[in-house]
């Protein structure tokens, strides 16, 4: 079954009040092979056009991926990507499928183009350790400058006093 465009609802606003959803909280497709490597793509709630093009919603320059190649859709937490006759092909763990709701760890290749999906955006875990590193190092000196503003406070108390 194919689709046009205006024909699968977009994803509704969120009610006044709600809080809205860090990245990490959504499903995620994380690059597996270059150009894409470690690439994060977070799976907000509704469709995503996927493709080469530029009006795509996700874009992925790489010439095995056709201008307009899959869509990826997070209704409500349960994610499918659906192909949308695409020269290459969109996979699920290297079965060619037009459909798939994905599950945790699977692969999806959009052409050569291979991703896994994550239920949810586990910042750092899978990441190499120099990766990791980037994310607590501006932690440690942000709490490293706030103990030397301590200090310097504290000694200009005694000698006041």
């Amino acid at each position: 079954m194919l689709f046009q465009r205006g024909e699968m609802p977009e994803a509704p606003p969120a009610p006044a009040g709600t809080h809205e959803v860090g990245d990490s909280d959504l499903p995620v497709l994380v690059g597996v092979n270059e150009p894409f490597q470690q690439q994060r793509l977070p799976m907000r709630p509704g469709r995503h056009s996927l493709g080469r093009q530029s009006d795509n919603d996700i874009v992925l320059q790489e010439p095995s991926v056709s201008s307009q190649h899959a869509w990826v859709i997070n209704d409500g937490g349960a994610c499918r990507v659906m192909n949308l006759l695409s020269t290459n092909g969109t996979w699920v763990n290297d079965e060619r499928i037009h459909e798939a709701t994905l599950k945790e760890g699977d692969r999806v290749r959009f052409g050569s183009a291979e991703f896994v999906f994550h239920h949810r955006d586990h910042a750092g875990v899978g990441l190499p350790s120099a990766e990791r590193t980037v994310r607590w190092r501006p932690w440690v000196i942000g709490g490293l400058a706030v103990l030397a503003v301590a200090a310097l406070i504290r000694v200009g108390l005694e000698v006041l006093a």
